[in-house]
């Protein structure tokens, strides 16, 4: 009996020394303020709005979109006051890794975080509004809505086990993020977890803190022999409803959505929001990446994936309202449900790595959904009505394919004159968006966002580009960084950055972020008075 304990005994010595616990985290303090820049020329915009009559023509009777929601109010610009809290976040986030066995590995992420009220949360646009006529309640309460649903975080933010049973064959399962493209910005392909960008301008922040983690099974299968892996996801649907899409920008204030220039012709009392449910023909998703090498400098992926659409949500259809009389109010809708279509999206990617005397890394990137659906203005005619509830309007949202790609260059520099010890990393980035199917009735009816009518779907030049370029000095005490984007055809934004390190523990990023547009109700002009001077503090341990 005691030599049948020994092999046990040796395999449990064995267990304890190769258990391991390693703890790190960071606690943060982000503030910004906004403050006009020079694509306004140092001038603040305002917020414009005035009463349209039932003939269309303007009034000099000027308005509140928030205090008159049921009176024509049409706002013409919008603006934030120069000098208030663009955002105050604190965070503190405690990061995990224990491996009780050299095949285990368990890895959890937990972080705190809380962002304090801004003056422009004020015009967040809740899913039921206020039905106050006090126009400091109205306010009061759509700041709270924000604080209570948007600014405050006490969550263990990723949980998930690593198994490896073999030398081929690996298990990640838990609450986690994927990664499958690579393409910064545009995320063609990283489909799989949505984004929660409710506290600061998306773009301008790490996708490590804007993913929403959820609940998956990876595996992931090699094939060492001709150096190709495959990558299977599911997602069973575990996580809250609300977290399984991208939050929608119209909830919050500083950083959301303003109100619409061409608002509904309809009063809303409540606005539905149909996230997946908890079900597994309603959640589910799942989706597999084929990753191998062609060559020593070229490696490919090919990817599919069953989702959700992530973001805008849809309209798909509305309830109006009863009068006392019995009849349906025609112009008063009682409640508009907003949903996530099903999609698919099939895509690849292609890296090459060029030698000297080019020296760059090149990277396309390119996604198909064969059927993306669409929102319309809301004043579509395409709707009908359901046969068996009269009070319900169905929108006949068209379903188009939708072409995707993406072009990334990568390039070290030297440039002695500027910085004789460091080289300067640029970035170009090009995307191109195409729907080849649309038609007549298409360019005139589909929008880019829900609410904004004059924000239209373009059928084939739709282009971003992005330049980004950063170096480092004083052996990385100092790290200078801009980033440059253009949205074709008249809007983008300018970020300049200077990070500083202080010792092994301190980190202060400073940040001037101008966004510019021609129009204010599209592309970027919808973030055009968000100028803002933005500063974070951060210290690791």
């Amino acid at each position: 009996m005691l030599a049948g304990l020994l092999p046990e005994a040796a395999y449990c010595q064995e267990y304890d020394e190769e258990s391991s616990l390693n703890v790190n985290g960071y606690v943060s303090l982000q503030a910004g303020t906004f403050v006009p820049l020079l694509s306004n020329m140092f001038q603040p915009y305002d917020n414009e709005a005035f009463v349209k009559t039932s003939t269309d023509l303007w009034t000099d009777e000027p308005c509140d979109p928030v205090m008159t929601p049921n009176k024509p109010c049409y706002p013409t610009s919008h603006g934030q006051d120069p000098g208030s809290l663009s955002m105050f976040r604190a965070t503190l986030q405690l990061e995990g890794d224990w491996k009780p066995h050299e095949d285990v590995n368990l890895h959890a992420v937990f972080r705190a975080a809380r962002s304090l009220e801004t003056d422009a949360d004020e015009w967040a646009q809740m899913p039921t509004p206020s039905t106050s006529t006090s126009p400091a309640q109205r306010r009061r309460e759509a700041r709270q809505f924000v604080l209570r649903n948007y600014y405050q975080e006490f969550d263990l933010r990723e949980f998930y086990v690593d198994a490896y049973p073999t030398d081929w064959l690996s298990f990640r399962i838990g609450r986690q993020q994927v990664t499958w493209g690579d393409t910064g910005q545009y995320q063609l392909l990283d489909v799989i977890n949505p984004a929660n960008t409710t506290w600061h301008f998306g773009p301008l922040e790490s996708f490590e803190d804007t993913r929403i983690p959820l609940w998956i099974l990876k595996t992931l299968i090699e094939f060492t022999d001709i150096d190709h892996s495959l990558e299977l996801v599911w997602v069973p649907g575990l996580d809250r409803p609300e977290d399984l899409v991208t939050t929608p920008l119209t909830f919050v204030g500083a950083w959301g959505l303003p109100y619409s220039n061409t608002p509904s012709p309809f009063i809303v009392d409540e606005k539905v929001f149909l996230y997946p449910r908890n079900s597994i023909d309603d959640t589910m998703r799942f989706g597999f990446r084929w990753k191998g090498s062609l060559s020593n400098s070229m490696t490919y992926t090919l990817v599919y994936y069953y989702t959700h659409q992530l973001s805008p949500p849809i309209p798909l259809y509305y309830d109006l309202i009863r009068l006392p009389s019995g009849f349906l109010d025609s112009n008063h809708m009682e409640k508009l449900y907003l949903g996530f279509p099903r999609t698919h999206v099939a895509g690849f990617s292609l890296d090459w790595s060029l030698e000297s005397p080019i020296g760059a890394v090149v990277r396309l990137e390119a996604a198909v959904e064969p059927n993306h659906m669409f929102p319309q203005t809301s004043t579509t005619y395409r709707k009908h009505q359901d046969p068996n509830r009269e009070e319900r309007y169905y929108f006949d949202n068209p379903r188009r394919t939708t072409i995707n790609y993406a072009l990334v260059i990568m390039r070290p520099t030297m440039i002695r004159f500027l910085n004789p010890a460091q080289n300067f990393l640029f970035v170009f980035q090009f995307m191109h968006s195409m729907v080849p199917g649309m038609t007549k009735e298409d360019r005139e009816l589909l929008v880019q966002v829900p609410g904004f009518n004059e924000f239209k779907l373009r059928q084939w030049d739709s282009m971003k580009f992005i330049f980004a370029v950063l170096t480092q000095y004083l052996n990385g005490l100092l790290t200078p960084k801009l980033v440059a984007a253009y949205i074709y055809p008249n809007s983008g934004f300018i970020s300049a950055q200077l990070g500083v390190r202080l010792g092994d523990h301190w980190r202060l990023n400073l940040a001037l972020n101008d966004f510019f547009g021609a129009d204010a109700y599209k592309g970027v002009g919808l973030f055009r008075d968000r100028d803002e001077v933005n500063l974070k503090i951060l210290y690791q341990f």
